[in-house]
């Protein structure tokens, strides 16, 4: 009996544990509630929690009400992938290609458009590029704390 508890024991503390997820803290510069000056626009990411950071973006129309939203999941790793659901739709998804302190780059080639996607934090500012892998039709959004 004495052999079958140890036994158990043993097999207990040697079984596999899933790991769990790590929060993406190379990410966490981009967390909070950013708006444009003329507040048209802003996105808001959450703190990275479980391997992920949760997003969402509203654009305003001229008289104030939410013209348009989209759902925004970037998951932790190496590469991070950004998620895209325009509208609630997607996902589409952007991998990332490169990271530097306060900047990350995801792209998708396949897509129609955007193909690139760009996020920089400078001090207390922050902005979003996308455009086409060339840099064509670029679009930026620079971003305050709400």
């Amino acid at each position: 009996m004495k052999h079958a508890l140890v036994a158990l024991v043993l097999a207990a503390s040697s079984a596999v544990i899933a790991p769990v997820a790590q929060a993406d803290e190379g990410l966490k510069w981009m967390t909070g509630c950013w708006r444009t000056a003329d507040k048209s626009y802003k996105e808001i990411w959450s703190k990275p929690e479980a391997g992920f950071l949760f997003g969402y973006a509203l654009t305003y129309d001229e008289a104030g009400a939410v013209s348009f939203f989209e759902q925004s999941r970037i998951d932790g790793g190496a590469p991070a992938v950004f998620n895209a659901y325009p509208g609630g739709f997607g996902p589409s998804e952007f991998t990332e290609v490169s990271r530097a302190k306060n900047t990350v780059t995801f792209e998708n080639g396949k897509h129609d458009y955007p193909q690139r996607i760009v996020y920089t934090r400078k001090g207390s500012r922050m902005s979003a590029t996308i455009s086409l892998l060339n840099g064509a039709r670029a679009v930026t959004w620079e971003f305050r704390r709400c």
